[in-house]
């Protein structure tokens, strides 16, 4: 199945893109797919993005076609054919 990854600051730099699409297995997770863009980005990415899951206080977002993850089934949230993964950077307020 094909799905498309949008990323956003810091992981726009590493990936040297805004938006990828990928083929992944039928039943991925998001979890599953983030282990395979580590693979391929390398470790400053797989730094990023597991240890950012709480970065200095903040927490990464990561939103499946609209809908935050941790309103479902956080990492382990199933993507489908044509399913939209975008990573988003903490965000603080002042």
């Amino acid at each position: 199945m094909e799905i498309i990854i949008r990323y956003f600051t810091v992981l726009r730099d590493l990936t040297g893109t805004r938006e990828e699409k990928m083929n992944a297995e039928e039943g991925s997770t998001v979890e599953d797919v983030l282990k395979t863009l580590g693979a391929r980005y390398g470790n400053e990415f797989e730094r990023y993005i597991f240890s950012g899951r709480e970065h200095r206080g903040l927490r990464l977002l990561f939103f499946v076609d609209g809908r935050n993850i941790e309103g479902s089934d956080g990492f382990k949230t199933r993507l489908k054919s044509g399913s939209v993964l975008a990573i988003m950077p903490p965000v603080a307020g002042g």
